[in-house]
């Protein structure tokens, strides 16, 4: 299929991380050293050429910017110093700031000062919105149902899920056209096979929630020669798809704990510490704070692999590190004596943070939990509907 170059492409993604593709010749090298690279997904290299030639559409609906998960090698052995890591990283970000229809990405990923004026915009919108039905603080109990009515504080929380829905459905949709339109575009692919779709959901999503790639590739990396084997189960939680997974996990069951405690728990009502619902957002909180210092740790001590870190992913792990800090110790606060004003301060933090982590979701790296996870599903959509292509012509060929 002809294609007109497109020199203005590069240089757009380059704004969303530095890096030197320009380097990149092509040699095919970080390709033969990933760990996921297969037949159907040759990545980084299709990507980079895809960048390199100006196919926006094309790129845009390329599955491997979901499904590597930056383990490096590409970099690290690339004969060019090309960086082709960092270059899947920023094209990540640029491909959510495409699929945005908000343009709030764009502006999120566009710079650190963005970035930044983005969220003490959106910080003091959602602080002046709770404050506006404050009342007097009660002392002699940290009663911060009282200072802040509960029934408020979920009404805006509802809203923001509902707008923020809206924006990620709108993303999510773009992404499946892009990914539709280029099927369309190319020849001699099997249908896809609507019967194969739940197959592909459940495949995609325990790919996604079980981490299945991302250990297969610290798995083969281990096996290359020179590598160090992790041993012992201390740096078998060090490796970086148990810190992921750790952050991730984590993040779910605080998800679930506040999903039931606002379905069952009545508002501002007292529970013990052992309550069910509240035992299962502490020890997920603790779960995802470790993983998050952990991966702290691996980035201040230069032993995360490339691509280096650069701004937006550590302002995505210090905000979601000050939301569960904020959140376990509102929760300590809950049992003391006597309540604060400190303890109230504390309270406040922690939903005006929670509600900037909702908004991110669409605008930030936070949006690779769910861009990713379809990403999975369409790959094993796709792979399906070309195994029953096979298996269908097979048949046809043997009764002929």
């Amino acid at each position: 299929m002809a294609h007109t170059v497109n020199e203005n492409l590069l240089p757009k993604i380059r704004g969303f991380g530095a890096f030197d593709i320009n380097a990149c010749f092509q040699c095919g090298n970080c390709t033969a050293v990933c760990p996921l690279a297969e037949e159907s997904a040759g990545f980084p290299r299709r990507v980079i050429r895809l960048a390199q030639i100006g196919w926006e559409k094309k790129l845009l609906s390329a599955r491997e910017l979901w499904l590597c998960y930056a383990c490096g090698e590409c970099t690290l052995t690339c004969p060019r110093k090309a960086d082709p890591a960092q270059f899947m990283a920023a094209a990540r970000r640029f491909a959510t700031s495409r699929y945005d229809r908000t343009g709030l990405a764009r502006f999120s990923f566009g710079s650190a000062v963005g970035n930044l004026a983005l969220f003490a915009t959106l910080s003091a919108v959602f602080a002046s919105l709770l404050l506006s039905r404050s009342k007097e603080i009660v002392t002699s109990h940290p009663a911060f149902f009282e200072f802040i009515p509960g029934a408020w504080i979920h009404d805006i929380g509802v809203a923001l899920i509902f707008l923020i829905g809206l924006a990620m459905v709108s993303g999510v949709a773009s992404q499946i056209l892009h990914f539709r339109r280029d099927r369309r575009e190319r020849s001699g692919l099997a249908p896809l096979a609507w019967t194969d779709l739940p197959r592909a959901v459940a495949g995609g999503l325990y790919d996604a929630l079980a981490h299945v790639r991302y250990r297969r590739c610290a798995k083969q990396q281990e096996s290359t020669p020179g590598a160090v084997k992790a041993t012992g189960w201390r740096a078998k939680l060090r490796e970086p798809w148990a810190i992921h997974a750790a952050i991730f996990w984590g993040f779910l069951g605080l998800l679930a704990a506040t999903t039931l405690d606002y379905l069952f728990k009545p508002i501002g009502s007292y529970v013990p510490p052992w309550y069910p619902i509240r035992l299962l957002g502490t020890v997920s909180g603790l779960v995802c704070l470790s993983g998050l210092w952990m991966a702290f740790q691996r980035r201040c001590r230069g032993e995360s692999a490339p691509p280096a870190s650069v701004f937006f992913d550590w302002f995505f792990l210090l905000l979601l590190a000050a939301a569960v800090v904020s959140g376990l110790a509102a929760e300590i606060v809950v049992y003391l004596p006597r309540g604060s004003a400190a303890g109230v301060a504390i309270f406040v933090t922690h939903v005006v943070l929670a509600m900037d982590l909702i908004v991110m979701l669409p605008l930030s790296k936070f949006a690779h939990a769910v861009y990713r996870p379809v990403a999975l599903v369409l790959d094993e959509w796709e792979r399906l509907s070309a195994a029953r292509g096979t298996a269908e012509s097979a048949v046809a060929r043997k009764a002929a």
